[in-house]
């Protein structure tokens, strides 16, 4: 009997995720004497890029890092507007095979025994869980494995939007969907944080297969552009700026979010030799990077762009690991989860978020709280090291 896999892919970062989980997961039935022939097949949908044309892109990047990690069966790209199309059908539907004929029409795949996806919300992942609800479902996690439950980071909604949410839920029919999908087991390099695991059985990766996973998308850096680079930034200091998709999510408006890193990169004070790589965010709009660039200049002497070297849409830990035996030192400027995977994973020296005071002058009223929380929480995450994941400075 072949087990046939289904990995549900939101992004780049989230499919070398997605593998580590699966080595882990194979590993394990392996010791339990439970391996057995399997096929996985990976869907790529829920993007949440601003514009169709990113979207392309976007897949198109997954599926040149998948032909790298790992012999995928079938590889499937499932666009916004279908998948849309799809939900609104899948809620008509009385029966989760009523769910998976309609998954089936629209992306080939067929029976599936283990369900993989990054989190239990979010309408690409309800709906794979839900089209297979006596499949195996396993959950993979956000970043390098972290769990971020729904309504992460969001303000908390107002009484009215309460009443009207629960009496929408008492007063409407079951849908076929799930509202609460069950998850059995959680592959995750961090579990404790932010959240309880979604499931009672708990498995904790390595960061060592993330970092060997991240070494094989080398082939995917521009050879022409990084031999360049390795001359320009031979024995210098080198700090890579990891942003954020802040405005893009309503947290700040764009002038706001160029005014904060320029602000937050002053007071760290860098030497007027040190080189910068400044890194889009996947899902940032389109020129964003060209303006930061543009005002970063005047505090330093060499402004380079990460996405040239490789893509937009490539882990910036590719690079970064490439960097580091070359470079005197490496830096990392991180406001995200990003974080962690530059902590754990490529142990730079590392600055996490943007402090009490820029927080409080530049996001939203509404949202700092919530955004002040986070960033003492990866603090608090990058602090607990140990003795295989001690990075050199935080």
């Amino acid at each position: 009997m072949t087990i046939e896999r289904l990995i549900v892919c939101q992004g780049t970062a989230q499919l070398v995720t997605a593998v580590a989980a699966l080595r882990a997961h194979m590993a394990r039935s392996t010791a339990r004497s439970e391996s057995q022939q399997s096929r996985e097949h990976l869907l790529i949908c829920g993007l949440a890029v601003a514009d169709e044309s990113q979207a392309e892109e976007f897949a198109t990047v997954i599926e040149k890092m998948a032909a790298l990690l790992h012999p995928f069966a079938t590889i499937t790209r499932l666009a916004d507007k279908r998948l849309e199309q799809l939900l609104a059908e899948a809620r008509s539907a009385s029966s989760a095979s009523g769910i998976a004929a309609l998954l089936h029409q629209a992306t080939g795949i067929g029976e599936i025994d283990e369900v993989f996806t990054v989190r239990d919300w979010q309408s690409c992942n309800v709906l794979a869980l839900s089209a297979y609800p006596d499949a195996l479902h396993v959950c993979y996690g956000d970043s390098v494995g972290v769990y971020l439950p729904k309504g992460f980071m969001a303000p908390p909604p107002s009484l009215r939007s309460r009443i009207a949410l629960w009496l929408r839920h008492v007063m409407s029919p079951i849908p076929a969907l799930l509202a609460s999908p069950r998850l059995d087991v959680s592959y995750l390099l961090l579990p404790e944080a932010f959240s309880l695991p979604p499931s009672g059985d708990v498995v904790r990766t390595e960061a060592a297969v993330l970092r060997d996973l991240f070494h094989i998308l080398s082939p995917l850096l521009n050879a022409t552009a990084m031999d360049d680079l390795y001359v320009r930034v031979a024995d210098r200091s080198v700090w890579v700026l990891m942003g954020s998709n802040f405005s893009e999510q309503g947290l700040m408006t764009l002038e706001q979010e160029l005014d904060a890193y320029c602000e937050w990169i002053e007071g760290l004070l860098p030497s007027p030799d040190t080189v910068l790589l400044i890194k889009s965010h996947p899902r940032d709009r389109r020129g964003k990077r060209e303006l930061l660039e543009t005002r970063l200049r005047r505090q330093f002497g060499e402004v380079w762009s990460a996405d040239f070297l490789g893509s937009a849409y490539l882990p910036i830990e590719v690079l970064l690991l490439n960097l580091k035996p070359v470079v005197a030192s490496l830096r990392t400027l991180t406001v995200s989860t990003a974080c962690l995977a530059a902590h754990f994973v490529v142990k730079s020296r590392n600055h996490i978020g943007f402090g009490d005071t820029i927080v409080r002058r530049y996001v939203m009223a509404n949202r700092r709280r919530e955004r002040l929380e986070h960033e003492r929480e990866l603090r608090r995450l990058c602090m607990r090291l140990t003795d295989d994941d001690r990075p050199e400075m935080i």
